[in-house]
């Protein structure tokens, strides 16, 4: 490869988002490697991935909805319902076979309740974060009223799997042993799946087509509406295999403890390139804004720091990583605007 190419290829590197947010996380590891001499153990990696799996999925609901149409701030409700239904019929039902059947179960609530937000934004052309802030405090009532949810223990089953060990690792030193779950399988399935949809399928083009310029792809053969209606649809589905997973993770069912994660995964993803306005972003960024803060909020801890100085943290991130494509843009509008006036 020549030496042209290698600066072209650099260039365009660097004009992503991702690159930036990947840079923080490299300088972020070493200086906590630096400090505490622990980020690089095997329980920490182990802990660290764990830790991971859940809000990458939050994030993958937050990037499909944003992607195509805007915000949905459901989806945690989304997954406590889908996840508490799916866990209370399981125990009612005496059923102690293989898991996937709970996660069907939650799939399937998860994707009606995902249709109902499709429904209601593309029929009525309703903003995305007034109806799913709506549907959100629909599903928060009938969780916590209509079936009055409260913490339960897992049959065998779930629990079982919660277990599960996909590699378990020791540390020498301490003697302390740390897994990583099978769920993580669960977690590389779905992002393998959501990248062949956006790479290889007309619903994938089309949900960056409807994002980016909705009248032009309408005109450019794209069904606007049933796209949309898509999304949501696969974001329901997702939040309801989130929700079983924190469920079987957490080894109780813990249907209060779902409510407010929204903000967080949106932030991931604005911090790794997805535009707000829809359009633009990747299934990378989506992982390294994921892990970014995944990073802060575990590994800041091993340095002694504090809850509330990690938050602090976590918020210059998000302005830093959130302004550095507004200042690219800026930039490239003004040398736009320079060559058109020379």
């Amino acid at each position: 490869m020549s030496e042209s190419t290698l600066n072209i290829s650099f260039k365009r590197i660097i004009k992503h988002s991702e690159f930036y947010v990947f840079l923080i996380i490299v300088v972020l590891m070493f200086i906590i490697q630096g400090l505490s001499g622990q980020f690089f153990s095997s329980n920490n990696i182990s802990d660290l991935i764990r830790s991971l799996i859940v809000p990458s999925m939050y994030a993958l609901c937050a990037f499909i909805t944003f992607l195509s149409t805007g915000p949905d701030v459901s989806f945690p409700l989304m997954a406590a319902l889908s996840s508490y239904l799916a866990t209370m019929i399981t125990i009612k039902s005496g059923y102690n076979g293989p898991v996937i059947l709970v996660y069907i179960m939650a799939i399937f609530f998860g994707f009606l309740m995902g249709a109902l937000n499709g429904f209601i934004i593309t029929k009525y052309k309703f903003n995305s974060l007034i109806v799913t802030l709506g549907t959100s405090s629909i599903y928060s009532g009938i969780l916590l009223g209509a079936f009055s949810a409260e913490r339960t223990s897992l049959p065998k089953n779930m629990s079982k799997f919660g277990n599960a060990a996909l590699i378990s690792v020791k540390n020498s030193k301490t003697g302390i042993t740390s897994y990583i779950p099978m769920a993580f399988l669960i977690l590389i399935i779905l992002y393998a799946i959501t990248y062949y949809i956006l790479n290889y399928t007309m619903f994938g083009r089309g949900f960056y087509a409807i994002g980016g310029d909705e009248i032009a792809a309408e005109r450019a053969g794209f069904n606007v509406n049933k796209i949309r209606f898509c999304a949501f649809c696969f974001s329901g589905i997702v939040a309801g295999i989130a929700g079983v997973t924190y469920t079987v993770l957490a080894q109780m069912c813990l249907p209060t403890e779902f409510s407010g994660r929204e903000m967080l995964a949106i932030a991931a993803i604005i911090l790794g390139g997805t535009r707000i306005n829809g359009g633009v972003g990747t299934l990378t960024g989506c992982i390294l804004g994921t892990l970014l803060l995944t990073m802060v909020q575990n590994s800041l801890i091993l340095v002694g720091i504090s809850v509330y100085w990690q938050n602090v943290i976590i918020g210059l991130i998000i302005i830093v990583g959130t302004a550095i494509p507004i200042i690219q843009n800026s930039l490239r509008e003004n040398r736009a605007l320079e060559r058109r006036e020379a």
